[in-house]
């Protein structure tokens, strides 16, 4: 870490400021592993094998996960794109619909859309991340559409009151893409809660990690049975779920069963970890707030305020940066590498998150405020294992790096006797 007076980059000569992996996801609990390890030495993988609800640990994963959030209805799924796929075909969705959607979000997300034979209507991403409200209703408004597919991405919630209004003005049905958005709140009241469905995720970047996997959620009995069938329950394995909504049975052979099933391995794993979300959630927050005071020092980073009925999970950070070239913001990527401190720009290279890059949808419109928004936008991510001192390098490192950046180029080589090209070399070699 940093050591007496300003610390050297790797640049100039200097060690890397990080000596962790600042992206490493959560570990599994002992308890989940030994679980797991059972599940596979006794064959005990899948749900429908076993005797009942109270044996399966997908079953108790689901019910203990809509507990926590408050819903009455979980099942787990494959991953949170099936999710969505499943919320859009329950939802009504038909091939050749068009499904409202942010501009900004991750690629799975239009490709559930493009899965369900529909068609992405994208709305405007604002600077802080979120949908644009505004956007949204002229687009609402004008269009043959019936479901808006709201991502919080990256954990950015848009202003929900004006979006649930919206949705209620023009009868839109509000499915939420809850990925990023575990333990975040509007006005205290998780997300997950605001529309006809949630979907959540659990690949191994998330606050619940097993490697891939989500849930679908949902208050309504009906929504929940055509999940369940439509999951991947055949005959009558739906009695092996701990809840069974009462339309299971009326709708055993009329809808279509995809075989999105979350395996015992997976629901072994994350049990274990809905009770440490809690203890998870101030860690990051803590690291979040912590590091955001030591960047805002700086004129060249501008982080979007958080609406203050807004609580995230603060497991990434991200921030514009302002006032500096193309160039020298591709710098500021290359030499957070050197750093051990890896990010990315959503606007730079062909990023899974910038919708130009979507080409297997149809040719995308013009969308100016996004393409703005992501343009310099950076992304970090925080994993809950960073200590104090882990942030406050980070910090400096990113201060300095702009520092140096600022002073250095164009002039780099002949002030410093550090060649750009050797910049490149370096990352080669690191």
């Amino acid at each position: 870490m940093n050591g007496s007076g300003p610390r050297r980059l790797v640049v100039e000569g200097g060690t890397p400021a990080i000596d962790v992996n600042v992206k490493r996801f959560k570990p599994i609990p002992e308890s989940g592993i030994a679980d797991a390890v059972k599940a596979m030495r006794t064959g005990a993988t899948f749900r429908y094998g076993l005797g009942g609800p109270e044996e399966s640990h997908v079953s108790c994963f689901e019910r203990e996960f809509a507990r926590h959030l408050g819903l009455k209805h979980a099942v787990a799924v494959n991953s949170c794109g099936g999710a969505i796929f499943l919320a859009l075909r329950i939802a009504g969705v038909r091939p050749d619909d068009r499904v409202l959607m942010n501009a900004f979000t991750f690629t799975a997300v239009p490709s559930a859309i493009h899965q369900a034979g529909a068609t992405p209507l994208l709305v405007e991403s604002n600077r802080s991340f979120a949908i644009d409200t505004c956007d949204l209703e002229r687009k609402a408004e004008r269009a043959d559409t019936r479901v808006l597919l709201l991502s919080y991405m990256r954990g950015h919630v848009p202003q929900m009151d004006e979006v649930v209004r919206i949705c209620k003005s023009h009868d839109l049905i509000l499915i939420e893409d809850c990925a990023h958005a575990l333990c975040t709140t509007w006005n205290g009241a998780p997300m997950g809660r605001f529309g006809k469905i949630a979907c959540f995720s659990t690949q191994s970047s998330k606050a619940l990690s097993s490697g891939e996997g989500g849930i679908l959620c949902s208050d309504d009995p009906e929504i929940a049975a055509k999940a369940i069938l439509m999951s991947g329950s055949y005959e009558e394995n739906w009695r092996h779920h701990s809840d069974v909504p009462v339309g299971c049975a009326r709708l055993q052979s009329e809808v279509p069963c995809y075989s999105m099933r979350m395996s015992e391995i997976a629901g072994a794993m994350l049990r274990p970890q809905i009770p440490r979300l809690e203890r998870i959630r101030s860690i990051h927050q803590a690291n979040w707030t912590r590091l955001v005071r030591i960047l805002e020092r700086n004129p060249h980073i501008d982080i979007p305020p958080v609406d203050p009925r807004v609580q995230m999970l603060g497991d990434t950070l991200q921030f514009h940066l302002t006032g500096i070239t193309e160039e020298q913001a591709n710098r500021v990527i290359e030499l957070g590498k050197l750093e051990n401190i890896p990010m990315q720009m959503f606007g730079a290279g062909k990023n899974a998150r910038d919708f130009r890059w979507w080409n297997y949808l149809p040719a995308p419109p013009t969308l100016p405020m996004t393409e703005e928004t992501i343009r310099f936008a950076v992304d970090l991510c925080l994993g809950s294992h960073l200590t104090v001192a882990h942030i406050d390098s980070i910090g400096e490192a990113l201060l300095r790096i702009l520092d140096w950046i600022g002073e250095k180029t164009p002039a780099e080589e002949a002030v410093t006797g550090v060649p750009a090209a050797s910049i490149s070399d370096k990352l080669q070699n690191h």
